[in-house]
């Protein structure tokens, strides 16, 4: 028979080996997810930057559009004062035009 202490020694060193394989398969599944996480900080951080970028820009646009809110009403004043100055214009040569035509039928009548 052998002896009973050196197969149980030898049991527990081969359980040693297992469990130092079983840490190195771990170690080496961790570098993964490890990587992983990495990745997924680094798109995490890119993607505040392209937000904050994002943000920035809409806030131009905003600044923009009022700006040309503020223009369009400048130029809708303008315009109706045009269209007012046009209006009086036409009246005025209407008028115009018939007093002259009541001149000349006038003189022609006397």
């Amino acid at each position: 028979m052998a002896n009973p202490i050196k197969e149980f020694k030898n049991s527990i060193d081969g359980l040693k080996q297992s469990l130092d394989g079983v840490k190195q398969s771990v170690d080496r599944l961790k570098e993964p997810v490890d990587e992983v996480k990495t990745n997924i900080q680094e798109t995490l951080d890119e993607a505040k930057s392209r937000s904050e970028g994002v943000k920035s820009g809409v806030k131009r646009v905003k600044a923009s559009v009022q700006e040309t809110k503020t223009v369009l009403g400048e130029v809708k004043e303008t315009v109706s004062g045009a269209a007012g100055a046009i209006y009086t214009q036409e009246r005025y040569q209407r008028l115009k035009s018939r007093k002259r035509r009541q001149g000349i039928a006038g003189a022609i009548r006397h």
